[in-house]
This record gives C-alpha cells, sequence and structure tokens, in this order.
C-alpha cells in the first residue's frame, strides 16, 4: 500500500514538472515569458509581447537569443540629434561622397560593390506590426509591418519604411523613402536622395541611383549600374554604354 502511494506520488509530481519544463523557456536558467505590455529596453526575462513595447529603445543583450514583438513598438531614442547632423552633413557634400563612393568601390572586389554588411548582435528582434521612432534599432532587428522614424536598418524588412535619414536593410520587400536608402537585394521600390541596392528588382526613384545588378528600373539624374538594366536619367552609366536620357 505504502508503495502504491509513493509511485502515485511520485508520477504526480514528475508530470506537474514537466508541464513546468514545457511552458516555461529558459536562457542561461533564467524564466522567460510573454506579457501584453513592455518597456524597452526589454528584460531578459521577457521574450515575447504580444501589444506594446514602449521606452528607450532596444539594445545589446547578451544574455537573451532573441525577442519577437507583435503589435506596436514606439521609442524615444537619442540617437536623432547625431542622425539629422549626418543627414545635414550628407547633403552639403553629397557630390564629394557620390566621388569617393566611386573611388571606394574600385577598391572593392567587383562582386563586393554595393553590399552592405549586416549587423549581428544579440537580442534578434523581430517586430511584427509598427514601429514609431524617433531614431533607429541598436541590435539585430528584422521587421514585417510599418516603420516611421528617424532612420534604421534592419536584416529583413517587408512592408512600407517612411523615414528622414533612410532605410537600410539586407534584405527588403516592399517600399522606402528617405534621403539614403541601401539593401543588398531590393523587391519594390525606394525614394531618397542616393538609393543603393546590390540586386534590384524594382525601382529607384531619386538624385543618385547605384546598383551592382540591375533587374528592374532607375530613375533620376545621375543613374549607375554595374551590370545592363533601364535607366532613365539626365545621365546614366552601365556596363556597356554611358547615354542621356535613356540606357538600357
Amino acid at each position: 500500500m505504502k508503495t502504491s502511494i509513493l509511485v502515485f506520488l511520485f508520477l504526480t509530481f514528475g508530470f506537474i514538472h514537466a508541464q513546468d519544463v514545457i511552458q516555461i523557456h529558459t536562457v542561461d536558467s533564467v524564466k522567460t515569458h510573454s506579457q501584453i505590455f513592455s518597456l524597452s529596453p526589454i528584460s531578459k526575462k521577457v521574450d515575447q509581447v504580444n501589444g506594446l513595447v514602449f521606452g528607450l529603445g532596444h539594445i545589446n543583450n547578451k544574455n537573451i537569443e532573441h525577442q519577437t514583438i507583435n503589435g506596436i513598438n514606439i521609442e524615444v531614442n537619442p540617437a536623432p540629434a547625431a542622425g539629422a547632423l549626418y543627414a545635414f552633413m550628407s547633403l552639403v557634400y553629397l557630390p564629394e561622397i557620390i566621388k569617393n563612393n566611386k573611388k571606394n568601390n574600385l577598391a572593392k572586389e567587383p562582386n563586393e560593390v554595393c553590399k552592405i554588411k549586416n549587423m549581428s548582435y544579440a537580442p534578434y528582434l523581430k517586430l511584427n506590426g509598427l514601429n514609431l521612432s524617433s531614431g533607429c534599432f541598436f541590435t539585430t532587428t528584422s521587421m514585417n509591418g510599418l516603420n516611421i522614424s528617424a532612420g534604421n536598418k534592419f536584416n529583413d524588412f517587408n512592408g512600407l519604411s517612411v523615414t528622414v535619414l533612410g532605410t537600410i536593410a539586407g534584405h527588403q520587400n516592399g517600399f522606402s523613402i528617405g534621403v539614403y536608402n541601401a539593401n543588398n537585394d531590393l523587391i519594390g521600390s525606394t525614394i531618397g536622395v542616393y538609393n543603393q541596392s546590390y540586386e534590384l528588382k524594382g525601382l529607384h526613384l531619386g538624385v543618385f541611383n547605384q546598383v551592382q545588378i540591375n533587374k528592374g528600373l532607375q530613375i533620376g539624374i545621375f543613374n549607375k549600374s554595374n551590370s545592363r538594366g533601364f535607366q532613365l536619367g539626365l545621365w546614366n552609366v552601365n556596363n556597356k554604354r554611358s547615354m542621356p536620357f535613356l540606357n538600357w
């Protein structure tokens, strides 16, 4: 009888403990969970927010591998002042920047021209929804939805990005508006002063547009492509010819 009771208690508490292990994630022996509201930076004990995140932004935190936001992310961070100065200087020295960019591209390997490097910091942040920010993300981020900010960088971006400074993305599907827009591959459109893509499968609309592999259309004052592709502008350059107004 006593043996039967002990076996019953052992199985009961063992089952309860097993349920706890399944329901609670652990990161470095720290229990994590999801919630509907969080301040940012998000605590390392929270791996998912389904609702609203508000605060100063997301920063490098090696104590957690990834965090997900399903909903709205609102940030008031100190990046805008430095970003506004950078944008102003970019406009003032735009001809010199273009000239230096050309020299730097000549020094690169042919297959590295126009490529950007993605950040690799923890946590890996995934945002599905709306981002309203005065600055930019300070950690590795991928987003699906609407981004309205001073400027931002993403590993992957799917949706609409409206910024002052611009949008930088490893892989971009959708639209971005800003002074400077850069990506490794674009399916969609970018509108800005300077647009740059490694592989374009959409539209560049700006003052200066540059692409390594052009499978779309560039419209601007000056368009440069290291491959063939349609170009409309005052001066158009590709790997075959240089022409005013129209090139292919």
